[in-house]
């Protein structure tokens, strides 16, 4: 019997692991649709050449990054997380569908970090995590006037519902 316990006790911590992986992006901050594709013309994050969905490619999380040769996708590779995060969000961010450049809690400019919550319909980038869930928390009344008060203050490419 112990070394049944020896394989069940790594496996139910792996288990446990992957379930609160998957809990921790609840029904407010998962986009209800799979990635998409970049639509328009997209640049490479390391030389700001033009590319395309035929371009060497490295990832940032699930989401390919389109660079102009593999050397550049290669570097792309190697920066530290929060420039590669800046660096992806021109092309992760229309992939994830999130329309906004900032984020509307903290104001702060969005990299392909962000967290998409869905609001009337449309998905709102928030600049991280902590920031949508505390969106979430709020009565809805607080949300709309939130939203309100920062489309007053010049989101421009966050669609009007």
């Amino acid at each position: 019997m112990k070394p049944l316990l020896r394989i069940a006790l790594p496996l139910s911590l792996a288990f446990c692991s992957l379930a609160l992986t998957g809990c921790a992006a609840d029904a407010r901050t998962a986009s209800p649709v799979a990635p998409g594709a970049v639509a328009g013309s997209m640049l490479c994050p390391i030389s700001g050449e033009p590319v395309s969905e035929a371009s060497p490619n490295a990832l940032y999380g699930i989401y390919p990054v389109y660079c102009s040769t593999i050397a550049d996708a290669k570097q792309f590779a190697s920066l530290s997380p929060s420039k590669r995060a800046a660096a992806a969000a021109e092309q992760v961010l229309p992939q994830k569908r999130i329309a906004n450049r900032t984020c509307p809690l903290s104001g702060e400019t969005l990299t392909a970090a962000a967290a998409p919550v869905t609001y009337e319909g449309v998905i709102i980038g928030f600049a991280s995590v902590a920031d949508a869930n505390q969106f979430g928390s709020l009565a809805k009344g607080k949300k709309a006037e939130m939203i309100a008060a920062w489309r007053a203050n010049g989101e421009p490419t966050l669609p009007a519902n």
